[in-house]
């Protein structure tokens, strides 16, 4: 049986429905080694275990060009936009529902971690995966997500799409090449 790890995180709450991204980051077996490698690019690139937003736009710039050469990430990163909508839970759900169809092959089990989920939304949060036909181990949030690594990914995915959907030149460029190479989605 396939285990499927997720990370989701979002962005865009601030616009008040204007703009609204939701990542995910999925891992399986490799996740540890996974782990280990993402905490050595937040070293070399001087980000850290900062949130995107509090990192300077060089060391963003070095991270995210770092984890994009990851061969273990290729195909695992995904967002989905959505505008004029505050609806966040229910489109979190979805965009995790569709990151996970579009990864699975056969059997299969999924533990979704899901940045700032309170405990009381975590069983309604399954239960609407399950009502879209996916089989979930677990379902957590998480309250500190400068404590995970792949957590930490999730957040910079959010930021760096948001940049680039912003325009910043530089993140349109890899953001670009990124979904040219398969490394990144949108569903």
């Amino acid at each position: 049986m396939q285990k499927l790890y997720c990370y989701v995180d979002e962005t865009g709450q601030d616009t008040k429905g204007d703009l609204f991204i939701v990542s995910v980051v999925l891992a399986e077996a490799e996740r540890d080694k996974l782990k280990e490698q993402l905490k050595k690019i937040e070293r070399t690139t001087g980000k850290g275990r900062r949130k995107w937003m509090k990192a300077r736009k060089g060391q963003r710039t070095a991270y995210i060009r770092s984890i994009l050469k990851v061969s273990a990430l290729k195909g695992k990163l995904s967002y989905a936009v959505y505008r004029y909508t505050t609806d966040y839970l229910s489109a979190t759900v979805l965009t995790t529902a569709r990151a996970i169809t579009a990864h699975i092959e056969g059997n299969y089990k999924a533990v979704v971690f899901v940045d700032g989920l309170r405990k009381s939304q975590t069983k309604w949060f399954g239960k609407e995966l399950r009502h879209l036909r996916l089989r979930t181990e677990k379902v957590r949030g998480v309250r500190k997500e400068e404590s995970d690594a792949l957590m930490r990914l999730a957040d910079a995915i959010a930021g760096f799409v948001r940049a680039a959907l912003s325009g910043e030149e530089e993140m349109v460029a890899i953001l670009e090449r990124a979904k040219a190479e398969g490394y990144i989605k949108e569903l």
